[in-house]
């Protein structure tokens, strides 16, 4: 039913599902994407996760990732399996991202999250994904993508979040987290989609199997990335250019006054090419 008003009114238009999960974005600071994935390419993710993550502990050492609150965390999977990419890349997750960044953003990070059943886990703190930053903006700067590939409830650990801090320059009070957190039930093969200014913390894991998630910050280009993707995948000769452009190649910081340059005249060359 069309609502009705009165006075010099504008209003949003939402005529698909993409505008009006970009609208829940943009007002309550966040929004959920059901169906991404079925149970069995869940049961593929989990594995694939906990491989990519047990290779990294390996590497590192386990006490070594203790002492620096980094256990339990896979950081930038998609640089030792490039299924990962794919993820990063989600079709519906692009569609909405690039409603509210615009048409070129970029993949800052992605980190595979695991919440293991009556463990404290470093994302147990509140923080926004733009830590540090107490300052809010018009237009969202970044979004975040986190797929859910274990249920997330009150009882998994799930994500709390609270809605419209997005637009609060700094964390609200105790009073008024406690009074208006919530904690989304997200069934497994869905992502929470939210900007990343919004104020969340992971919650407390007290069923009895891991909970999975896979986070994914996306930026608007001027921001550096968390991990250098370009130069540690190197050239990918079969790369999609769509694909390139997320994982920051197209935005990589120039040497030097030749290398931009140079740059620029193989871009506009392209631009030209194409044209004709």
């Amino acid at each position: 039913m069309k609502e009705r008003f009165y006075g010099r009114v504008e209003q949003t238009a939402a005529d698909d599902a993409v505008m009006r999960q970009a609208e829940e974005v943009a007002i309550r600071g966040f929004t959920v994407l059901e169906g991404l994935y079925d149970a069995e390419a869940l049961a593929a993710w989990r594995e694939r996760i906990d491989s990519a993550y047990a290779e990294q502990e390996r590497e590192f050492g386990r006490d070594a990732l203790a002492a620096i609150q980094d256990l339990d965390v896979c950081r930038a999977p998609l640089l030792r399996d490039p299924a990962f990419i794919d993820l990063a890349s989600h079709p519906r997750v692009m569609a909405l991202v690039g409603h509210l960044l615009g048409e070129w953003f970029i993949l800052n990070l992605q980190n595979a999250i695991i919440n293991r059943p009556d463990r404290a886990h470093h994302q147990s703190s509140w923080h926004r994904d733009l830590p540090y930053q107490n300052w809010v903006v018009s237009t969202p700067l970044a979004i975040n993508a986190l797929f859910a590939i274990d249920d997330f409830s009150p009882d998994t650990g799930g994500t709390h979040l609270v809605p419209y801090s997005h637009r609060a320059a700094i964390l609200p009070s105790d009073a008024y987290i406690d009074a208006n957190r919530l904690v989304p039930t997200v069934p497994a093969g869905s992502a929470i989609v939210f900007d990343s200014m919004l104020f969340h913390r992971g919650g407390t894991n007290r069923s009895a199997g891991i909970r999975r998630g896979v986070n994914h910050l996306y930026t608007i280009p001027i921001m550096k990335q968390q991990y250098d993707f370009p130069r540690a995948l190197g050239a990918v000769a079969d790369m999609p250019p769509a694909v390139a452009r997320l994982l920051g190649y197209t935005s990589q910081v120039p040497l030097d006054d030749r290398q931009w340059r140079q740059a620029r005249q193989a871009r506009l060359a392209g631009a030209q090419g194409g044209a004709a």
